[in-house]
């Protein structure tokens, strides 16, 4: 029985890919065409990375805060990744943090000077900040804002307030959006309210985009599946989505921009046809 569940796990196996496009305001509504945008090329053998947040856009290259999952250390870390935008490719990679728990999610701020950077690390019972000292490539003085296992949290700044919304541990790809308020933008932040969303899609996808004089609330959509695809929400109402068009793609979780640029990760099969008609099988009996 092992052999056969060693080979039915690698034939479901999946990594993430980066893939970038030019934004316009008619994404929100009628999603991207797969066929179009620009999926960057990875060139390390034992490396996937996903949750990517723009630091720097140039006519050249694309410069990224990301999640780097490399499987011989088993957990994510948090890394500097560039794109040569005249190849597609992914031309260097730096850690710029390792901690003993799993990170993802670099949520990026600019605040003042600063550079701060909010990753999810939800392994150690705590939130943090950090000051990203780019002469150095790492990310330093950490600040605790929240003591609780929050998962994928952005914070957006409303009237007098900073409100950060995240799940939380362990319903993390459930559908209650937790809001935590503070008076300052490194907190200490403290609990409010709970947002309730009728499917699993309280989770959010990146940071909030304005569009067409409106917030806008990426999310992931996590019905039956983690990281199905991107759900773009005006308060509580569905404007569009992101959502792979093609069977070599299983899904999408994060979508993030900077100017007119987006980037987005895809979660990407080994074997995508076996996956594609194993689900169309599995469709049709549970149809009878």
């Amino acid at each position: 029985m092992g052999i056969f569940r060693n080979i039915k796990e690698s034939l479901v196996h999946y990594t993430w890919d980066l893939a970038y496009f030019e934004y316009n305001s008619e994404i929100i509504t009628h999603g991207v065409d797969f066929r179009k945008i620009h999926i960057v090329k990875n060139p390390y053998n034992k490396k996937w990375f996903a949750d990517p947040f723009i630091l720097r856009d140039t006519e050249r290259e694309l410069a990224l805060l990301v999640e780097e999952f490399d499987s011989t250390v088993k957990r994510g870390r948090i890394a500097l990744v560039v794109i040569d935008k005249t190849k597609d490719l992914i031309i260097s990679c730096d850690i710029i943090l390792d901690l003993p728990t799993h990170l993802s999610f670099p949520v990026i701020y600019r605040i003042d000077d600063k550079v701060i950077v909010h990753p999810e690390n939800s392994a150690s019972g705590a939130s943090y900040m950090y000051e990203f000292d780019e002469s150095l490539n790492k990310l330093d003085n950490p600040v605790k804002v929240l003591n609780e296992p929050i998962t994928d949290a952005v914070i957006i700044r409303k009237e007098d307030e900073y409100k950060m919304f995240a799940t939380r541990v362990p319903e993390s790809n459930g559908c209650n959006l937790k809001m935590y308020v503070a008076k300052e933008f490194m907190g200490p932040y403290s609990a409010k309210d709970v947002e309730e969303y009728p499917h699993c899609r309280a989770r959010m996808a990146g940071q909030f985009v304005t569009n067409n004089g409106k917030v806008i609330r990426p999310a992931q959509d996590c019905e039956g599946a983690y990281g199905k695809a991107v759900i773009f929400y005006d308060d509580h109402k569905e404007l569009g989505e992101i959502r792979p068009s093609t069977y070599k793609y299983a899904g999408v979780h994060t979508f993030n921009k900077l100017n007119n640029t987006c980037i987005i990760d895809i979660k990407r099969f080994d074997y995508p046809l076996f996956v594609y008609l194993k689900d169309k099988i599995k469709g049709l009996i549970w149809a009878r």
